[in-house]
């Protein structure tokens, strides 16, 4: 009988470890889970819309020459500053002042004319309306993500977003529109950043010679 009971604990105490050892396994394999693609990128996306402010700097490359510019961005409003061209977006109208031309012009943009105004909106959009996967090239500690347009008329022929696989923080974003790539490298993220309401209107008393043609 003593036999008995000391071989019946033994099988109850080996049945508790193994179903212990199939929770921590399981357990394991969550925490470690792979993320897929469209998971990494709407993380991405998360980052900028979740942030009351955001402030970046970056290189733009394109048509082989590479400028330096500034993002910052409070929900559905920002403010873009480039060499070339400067933007700014109220939340209603997007002014983009041309210093070649001297001109300013005022729309109310089409969702795409937000994106060319914008990099960061790409990776905002979380890549709704693509097809994801994750690149052949891989790098160290970063996520790179190809996106691929389901609408063939979009303009666009391929996203390619870099992301840090600790902040989730966007490093490099190349958009390929079939007839030119423009690679935005970004050189500083922050987010939570007080921005006052001015940093997203069009800075008049800046530039008074400035033509304005308004467009709305």
């Amino acid at each position: 009988m003593m036999v008995s009971r000391f071989l019946q604990n033994i099988s109850k105490r080996s049945i508790i470890l193994g179903l212990l050892f199939a929770i921590f396994a399981i357990a394991g394999q969550e925490a470690f889970a792979q993320l897929t693609a469209r998971q990494v990128a709407q993380k991405a996306a998360s980052v900028i819309s979740s942030s009351k402010g955001l402030a970046a700097g970056f290189t733009l490359t394109a048509n082989g020459q590479t400028s330096k510019g500034t993002i910052k961005s409070s929900g559905s409003k920002f403010s873009v500053l480039l060499p070339q061209v400067s933007s700014w977006y109220d939340g209603k109208a997007l002014y983009t002042y041309n210093p070649r031309t001297s001109e300013t012009t005022i729309i109310e943009p089409t969702a795409q004319e937000m994106l060319e105004s914008n990099p960061l909106l790409y990776v905002k959009g979380g890549g709704n309306g693509f097809n994801y996967s994750f690149s052949k090239i891989q790098k160290n500690g970063k996520y790179v993500v190809e996106l691929l347009p389901r609408n063939k008329r979009s303009g666009l022929k391929k996203l390619i977003f870099t992301i840090n696989k600790s902040t989730f923080h966007p490093e490099k974003i190349e958009i390929d529109g079939g007839g030119m790539t423009s690679v935005v490298n970004v050189t500083s993220f922050k987010t939570g950043v007080s921005l006052p309401a001015g940093a997203f209107a069009y800075p008049r008393s800046k530039y008074p010679n400035v033509e304005i043609v308004d467009l709305r």
